[in-house]
């Protein structure tokens, strides 16, 4: 199940899963120093999405739509440029009215297929489209019109807000796993 949390609703899921389980023994205890607990799992919380947002399985995320808030310039020789926001980690699918089918992703722009694309009688048609990603430019080398609604799905890192599938809970370590050997 893919989850929107906030930071507060991610914080209790790490506080069920991290810590270990409060034994009530009857008495009340009221400490006026000590660690902040909340701080540290917060910390770790935020270095545990990090990673998984950089390099975790697709299936652990929960990629969103962010087609509306892009805007594509259209170059001289019919190639469409796309600035990618700052929060994009990754771009999942790409599609635009027209094609046929979503569009091949590279992200190494020397890569082959990259190449063919610099070449109006070598790049790709509407049958098979290519998105050429450049650190934070986006190349469409199959644009039918500037006009032309665009679907782009992308792994984001919106501040405070956590997208994220259910399954990547199951990953958060306890508090006893980290301390044993």
């Amino acid at each position: 199940m893919k989850l929107h949390l906030s930071e507060a609703q991610l914080l209790q899921e790490w506080q069920l899963r991290h810590l270990p389980p409060m034994i009530n023994a009857g008495c009340t205890v009221n400490l006026a120093s000590g660690y902040d607990m909340d701080a540290i799992l917060s910390a770790r919380m935020h270095d545990w999405y990090a990673s998984l947002l950089a390099a975790g399985d697709m299936s652990m995320l929960a990629p969103v739509e962010i087609g509306d808030r892009l805007s594509m310039t259209t170059g001289h020789d019919g190639t469409g440029t796309i600035i990618l926001p700052e929060n994009v980690i990754r771009v999942v699918t790409v599609d635009m009215e027209g094609w046929k089918s979503p569009a091949t992703i590279t992200r190494d722009p020397l890569s082959r297929i990259a190449a063919r694309q610099r070449s109006p009688y070598s790049r790709a048609g509407t049958d098979s489209p290519v998105a050429v990603i450049d650190g934070r430019t986006m190349r469409l080398y199959t644009p039918p019109s500037a006009s032309a609604r665009i679907s782009v799905t992308a792994i984001v890192d919106d501040p405070g807000e956590y997208h994220l599938d259910s399954a990547a809970l199951s990953t958060i370590k306890s508090f006893y796993q980290e301390i044993t050997p």
